[in-house]
């Protein structure tokens, strides 16, 4: 074979070799993604079992995260950097007089709580229907020889249907005799809540209560109500919700100014279906949590930049809310300063514990430090607890960042672990804002829990038939809700809100919000108003307190 055709061949194994490793880069390369496509849907796979069969609550064995905790710090330096104190925080040893911290390192021993025994008691407020039962022998004609030496007691907790009553206003007339021309004398009607409706204030604020706190829907109650003889048609207990809604929004509102005052205010949203002709459409409900004072729900069609801004318009503090980007222009525009939120940061690294155990469980543990420390303070003054968070915390944020740091560079971005690693690293500053001031709280589960009224009625009701109807039910939810956060018992406060607001001075409205409510009570107005009132003569509930 001459050199030219031996050089040709030679040349042509080269070609195939290079196809073939081209080839196989190209197999190797998509061999990869497949890799990478099932982990990815192994780790759906494992969320969605979670989230179908297994338990909700983001628990953790702090067993394990303990050791894999202990194993980071000690590689960055050792355990004893944690409690190092840091050079721009008090030390213990120049506390205030009188000041305690709660001991740390120490376990606490739950106090065992003492398991009642028998039967429960009953309460002592509820009608007593008594029924004696004699012996054959006491009521015969031998009941003369017999002495009643004592008795045997026994009560059971009965339920009867609840009682509906028909209030008959009776206005006489009166006139003086031999004078015709003096008229008649008859003492006004008295003011309904509602203008010319057959319903009271207390069985108003029953449909209230039970559509909005209980998730009835009207159409539920229609039938409840016709079980019981009394026939409502659904659209009239519709209106009742209307007209009563446009009474109570006056509250509302003026809850919604004295929230801007507020030194705090968490925020968070859920979508909810709105009826339509041919399909539902997607509207959302928004939650603002103002310090201790006010729980206050919106409602807007679309879940876009302008509604959080729209909300706190001219508001100056602190919001707690989650990364979402809706929040961006409230930053942006108004004369806020955003505070993070730990338990969304941390909700990233519980769903990496199925696909990088050892760098989830480091990081929880970590997040679990933060939380002992404002556990350890929370029952300190808000500027020593502002003091000791920033001894006791820094320390742990600092190694904290220091690991995200590097293990973010390790980290498949993409990856479960790389995106809450990325998460934290973005939201540092907002996630370290609690250090400024120790009356902020390091997550945002209050406004979660209380959107939980309209994830669990969503379950119930399905949508809202029109935007007037979510607005009907934030401002009814408002009022449960800021009922419930100040103790008072929504029904018996609704019924009296409802009597007292026809003829309240509007420029006093915020008297009756929740969070004044007992207060008001105490006033001889508000209580010459409701003890005047025909409608607290009819229940024999005593007004709310």
């Amino acid at each position: 074979m001459t050199n030219p055709e031996l050089e040709v061949k030679v040349a042509a194994l080269e070609s195939r070799l290079a196809g073939a490793s081209r080839e196989r880069d190209k197999l190797r390369h998509e061999r990869d993604e497949y890799r990478k496509l099932y982990e990815l849907a192994s780790i759906e796979l494992e969320r969605f079992r979670r989230h179908i069969f297994g338990r909700k609550a983001e628990q953790v064995d702090p067993a394990q995260t303990q050791l894999a905790f202990t194993a980071v710090v000690e590689a960055l330096g050792g355990l004893e950097r944690l409690s190092e104190p840091s050079t721009d925080a008090q030390p213990p040893s120049e506390q205030p007089a009188g000041e305690k911290l709660p001991e740390r390192n120490k376990s606490k021993q739950k106090e065992r709580k003492a398991t009642p025994h028998g039967r429960q008691s009953l309460p002592e407020h509820l009608p007593v229907h008594e029924i004696e039962l004699l012996p054959l022998e006491a009521k015969g004609e031998g009941a003369a020889s017999l002495v009643r030496i004592g008795e045997e007691v026994s009560e059971t907790l009965e339920w009867r249907p609840a009682g509906y009553v028909r209030v008959r206003v009776v206005r006489p007339k009166f006139a003086t005799r031999g004078k015709p021309e003096q008229g008649v004398r008859v003492e006004p009607a008295p003011e309904a809540p509602i203008p010319r409706c057959m319903a009271g204030p207390g069985l108003v604020a029953h449909v209230l209560v039970s559509k909005y706190a209980d998730s009835l829907p009207l159409h539920r109650q229609e039938k409840i109500h016709e079980r019981q003889g009394v026939p409502l048609a659904r659209s009239t207990l519709c209106n009742w919700v209307s007209a009563s809604c446009g009474l109570l929004r006056y509250i509302v509102d003026a809850m919604s100014v004295d929230a801007k005052s507020a030194h705090c205010i968490a925020m968070d949203a859920t979508g909810v279906l709105v009826q339509a002709k041919e399909k539902c459409r997607r509207g959302y409900f928004w939650v603002l949590v103002a310090d201790r004072d006010h729980v206050l729900f919106r409602f807007t069609p679309r879940h876009t930049q302008d509604g959080p801004r729209e909300f706190l318009r001219g508001y100056k503090g602190y919001v707690l809310a989650d990364a979402h980007n809706v929040y961006e222009l409230l930053y942006r525009t108004e004369e806020v300063t955003e505070v993070g939120c730990w338990a969304h940061c941390r909700r990233g690294f519980f769903k990496a514990l199925s696909s990088d155990k050892e760098r989830a469980l480091a990081a929880l543990g970590f997040i679990g430090k933060l939380y002992a420390i404002d556990a350890e303070t929370k029952d300190l003054p808000p500027a020593r607890r502002t003091e000791e968070r920033r001894r006791l915390a820094t320390p742990v944020l600092e190694t904290f960042r220091i690991w995200l740091d590097v293990q973010g560079l390790v980290a498949l971005p993409k990856s479960p672990v790389g995106q809450a690693i990325g998460y934290a690293r973005n939201q540092w500053a907002p996630l370290t804002r609690f250090l400024d001031d120790g009356r902020l709280r390091l997550d945002n589960n209050g406004s979660e829990l209380e959107l939980r009224r309209q994830a669990v009625g969503r379950k119930n009701w399905l949508f809202v038939g029109s935007d007037e109807g979510a607005e009907w039910n934030t401002i009814a939810v408002s009022l449960i809700a800021s009922c419930e956060l100040h103790g008072i018992e929504p029904w018996a406060y609704l019924r009296d809100v409802l009597i007292l607001l026809p003829e309240w001075p509007r420029d006093r409205v915020l008297e009756l919000s929740p969070k004044h409510w007992k207060q008001t009570l105490e006033k001889t107005d508000a209580r010459q108003r409701l003890d005047s009132s025909i409608w607290s003569r009819v229940s024999s509930t005593s007004p709310s307190s």
